[in-house]
C-alpha cells in the first residue's frame, strides 16, 4: 500500500551513471577527453565540404575581395588538418578504450531534477476524477557541425541554448511530457538538458547503443531521443532496431520506454507507458520503415508486460517521436540541390518564398523516384489510419 508519504517514489533501479561502478565512469571520461581534439578538428572539417551559399547579388560585387577569404579558409583547413594530426596518436587508444567501456554501458543517462524542483502533486482519482496530461515532440536536427551543415544548419552549442530558452518561454505550465528527436550531438544535448531539468525535472537522454553490435555494426552515434518528465520515472529501457542503411547506419536508432507513475488510487499506483521514437526517414525506403514500426510495437508490448504488476493500475500508453510518414503540409520536404541557395539560408525569406506558387516550385520536393505529377510542388499526401481492435 502506497499513501502520499510515498510520493514521489524512489526510483531504485535508475542511477544517473550509466555504468554500474564509478570507475568505468571516469574510464570514459578519460575516453571521450583523448577522442575529443581529433573528433572536433574532423567535425570541422567536414563542414568546408558543404556547398556554400549561393549569392544573389552582382557577380563584380560579390568578387571583391575573394581572395582574401579564400586565403582564410586556407589557413583555416591547415590549423584544422595540424589539430586532427596532433591529435591522432590520442585518439586512436581513446577509441579503443571507448569500445570497449560500451559492453557495460546502460543505453541512456538520467538526469534527476534539482533540490529546488517543484514535484507535481499526485493524481487521486477520489478527489480528482480525472487529470490531463500534455505531450510535447520535436524533431530538433542537433547534430554535429560539420554534419548539421549539411542539413543548412549550423553552431549546435549555441542552437542547443536558444532550444531550451525558446521551449521553456512557449510552454504551458501543464505540460507534462517531452519528447525530443535527432539530438545527437552530446555537448549541444547536455546544454539543452542543462536547460529543461530545473522546469521539467528528470530527463532521460545520450539514448542508444553504441560501439560494435551484434553483425560486426558499428555504431558511433545515439538515436537522437531525449525524454524529460514531470513525474516520477520508474522503469526505462532502450531497443536499436536490428535493420538500417545508408548513412543511418552508423545511428543507434530506435525505441526509448519508460514507465512513469502518475498518483495513487486505493493505495495503488497509477502508471502511463512512454514509447519514444524517430523511425528511418528516406522516403523510397519504406519498406523498411514498416519493419521497424512492427518492431517497436512488439517491443512496446513486452516492455508494457513486463512492468505491470498486479497492484499497478495504468492511465496510458503513448507513442511519441517522428514516424517519417509524409503529409499535406507544404515545404515536408526541400529539394536537397536548392537547400543552400541564399533564401534557403533565411527563415523568413524562406517561408515568403512557399507562400507563392514559383517558390514552391523551386524548393519543394516531388513525389517519391517513379511518381508523375503535373505538379509535383504541390505536396505530397499519404494517409495513415491505424486501428487496434479491442481484445
Amino acid at each position: 500500500m502506497q499513501s502520499l508519504r510515498d510520493w514521489p517514489p524512489m526510483p531504485c533501479a535508475l542511477r544517473p551513471s550509466p555504468f554500474p561502478h564509478p570507475v568505468l565512469q571516469a574510464l570514459h571520461r578519460l575516453a571521450r577527453a583523448l577522442l575529443f581534439p581529433a573528433c572536433w578538428a574532423l567535425d570541422h572539417l567536414l563542414g568546408y565540404w558543404v556547398p556554400a551559399a549561393r549569392p544573389s547579388g552582382p557577380w563584380l560585387s560579390i568578387a571583391a575581395g575573394i581572395g582574401a577569404v579564400l586565403l582564410l579558409l586556407l589557413l583555416l583547413l591547415l590549423l584544422l588538418l595540424l589539430l586532427f594530426l596532433i591529435g591522432l596518436p590520442l585518439a586512436l587508444p581513446g577509441l579503443l578504450l571507448w569500445l570497449l567501456l560500451q559492453a557495460w554501458r546502460r543505453p541512456f543517462c538520467y538526469q534527476l531534477p534539482p533540490q529546488s524542483w517543484a514535484r507535481p502533486a499526485p493524481w487521486r482519482p477520489s478527489a480528482e476524477p480525472s487529470r490531463c496530461f500534455s505531450f510535447l515532440r520535436a524533431n530538433v536536427c542537433l547534430l554535429p557541425d560539420g554534419l548539421a551543415c549539411f542539413s543548412n544548419l549550423q553552431h549546435s552549442q549555441q542552437r542547443a541554448e536558444a532550444m531550451g530558452a525558446a521551449l521553456l518561454a512557449g510552454l504551458r505550465p501543464s505540460l507534462d511530457f517531452v519528447c525530443l528527436q535527432e539530438v545527437f550531438d552530446l555537448r549541444a544535448e547536455q546544454r539543452l538538458v542543462r536547460r529543461l531539468a530545473p522546469s521539467l525535472g528528470r530527463v532521460l537522454y545520450d539514448v542508444g547503443t553504441f560501439g560494435l553490435q551484434p553483425g560486426l555494426r558499428l555504431k558511433l552515434l545515439g538515436s537522437g531521443l531525449l525524454l524529460a518528465s514531470r513525474y516520477p520515472l520508474l522503469r526505462a529501457a532502450f531497443r536499436s532496431f536490428p535493420q538500417a542503411c545508408r548513412e543511418y547506419a552508423l545511428a543507434s536508432k530506435g525505441l526509448l520506454s519508460a514507465q512513469a507513475q502518475l498518483g495513487i488510487l486505493n493505495g495503488r499506483s497509477i502508471v502511463g507507458f512512454l514509447h519514444c521514437t524517430h523511425l528511418h526517414a528516406r522516403s523510397e525506403d519504406g519498406l523498411l520503415r514498416c519493419k521497424q514500426l512492427t518492431l517497436l510495437l512488439d517491443w512496446a508490448e513486452q516492455f508494457a508486460a513486463e512492468s505491470r504488476q498486479s497492484d499497478k493500475a495504468v492511465a496510458f500508453s503513448m507513442l511519441l517521436g517522428d514516424l517519417n510518414f509524409d503529409n499535406c503540409l507544404l515545404g515536408t520536404l526541400l529539394r536537397t540541390s536548392k537547400l543552400h541557395h541564399s533564401v534557403a539560408f533565411s527563415p523568413e525569406m524562406l517561408r515568403r518564398a512557399l507562400e507563392q506558387e514559383e517558390g514552391r516550385r523551386r524548393y519543394l520536393a516531388g513525389p517519391p523516384r517513379g511518381g508523375r505529377r503535373a505538379k509535383p510542388w504541390r505536396g505530397r499526401h499519404l494517409d495513415y489510419i491505424t486501428y487496434r481492435g479491442v481484445s
